[in-house]
């Protein structure tokens, strides 16, 4: 099993801006701040494998992806206590998919060949210390 985290606030992969250079041809480009969080992930993920000696998988795998956020320092201590209780989640923005979207294309080539190799996942939010995300990877 590959289990690592990234440390830091996850930022969700946007749609890519399209645009018409001066030749006329049409350009995608992802924001910066996307494409400088994808490369946090694959540092993550290559200092893991390097330190545990793994190389990249080619079987089918699962993988379970938490994002933690810290509740914000407005928050009542009745909201904190629900939170620590389990009756208050993680409900506002960025959407979850497109949070496992960015990490998922992050590990390409990393951990796994390709994302197509994914038959299970399990994605979630949810309030903690920290801002984090949890990595948990198993081959099946």
């Amino acid at each position: 099993m590959i289990e690592f985290k990234v440390e830091g606030k996850a930022v969700p992969q946007p749609r890519p801006r399209v645009y018409q250079t001066a030749s006329g041809k049409s350009k995608a480009v992802n924001s910066r701040q996307s494409v400088t969080y994808k490369r946090l992930v694959k540092l993550a993920a290559k200092n893991y494998m390097n330190r545990n000696r793994l190389s990249i998988a080619e079987c089918p795998i699962s993988v379970y992806l938490t994002f933690v956020y810290t509740p914000p320092k407005s928050y009542t201590k009745k909201k904190l206590k629900a939170i620590q209780d389990g009756i208050l989640m993680y409900q506002k923005k960025p959407d979850l998919d497109n949070l496992a979207k960015g990490v998922l294309d992050a590990l390409n080539n990393t951990v796994y060949k390709d994302d197509s190799q994914i038959v299970e996942l399990n994605v979630k939010k949810q309030y903690g210390d920290k801002d984090e995300v949890l990595i948990q990877i198993k081959e099946l």
